[in-house]
């Protein structure tokens, strides 16, 4: 009995261990995920949900980063009109709006599905710091040959100093790690 809670002891150490170790592994990949601004696609895909994300990819659209913008999982209760109303004609014109996805392996399969449509074999993925990691696995899944270059979406206090460690956006990397691990390990049952 004493070997058995020895035993049981120095495993759960161990686990704990590396649960910790995963944790620092998984956050300094997404924070440590910038984008290249000399890097282009052919499409720029956004995936909704988070703060600025589609204010930042049309942003990319603007600067020429891709002909082409796929904003993926919009509120089917959100037209085109409220969503993009600030956006010049021109560039609305350059966007397609996917209403399908609910969750980010449905935002995977949408995508999967525009692109295969449209011929696309590069993107600009964005979506929020937190959500990247979780988001390159699901589109890597589902869209195995392309081409993707992350474009995570920081706070903008971020790199001024920490105090965004005491807000929702540390919480939401430690929900999107365990997430993470579920879909790695169990490939899609997380939502």
């Amino acid at each position: 009995m004493k070997f058995l809670k020895t035993f049981l002891g120095y495993f759960f150490v161990l686990l704990g261990t590396i649960w910790v170790i995963g944790f620092i592994a998984f956050s300094c990949y997404a924070i440590g995920m910038k984008y290249r601004p000399t890097e282009t696609a052919e499409a720029i895909v956004a995936l909704t949900g988070g703060n600025d994300r589609i204010k930042e990819a049309i942003r990319l659209l603007e600067e020429d980063k891709a002909p082409k913008l796929f904003i993926s999982g919009v509120n089917g209760n959100v037209t085109g009109f409220h969503l993009l109303k600030e956006v010049s004609k021109e560039t609305q014109e350059k966007i397609e709006l996917g209403y399908k996805a609910k969750t980010t392996r449905m935002n995977a399969v949408e995508t999967a599905e525009w692109v295969q449509k449209n011929n696309i074999h590069t993107i600009i993925l964005v979506t929020s710091f937190y959500h990247m990691p979780r988001s390159l696995l699901e589109v890597k899944r589902a869209i195995p040959n392309l081409k993707v270059s992350p474009f995570a979406v920081f706070p903008k206090s971020f790199g001024e100093n920490t105090d965004w460690l005491h807000t929702r956006y540390a919480w939401q990397l430690f929900l999107e790690y365990h997430k993470f691990l579920v879909d790695y390990f169990f490939k899609g049952v997380v939502q």
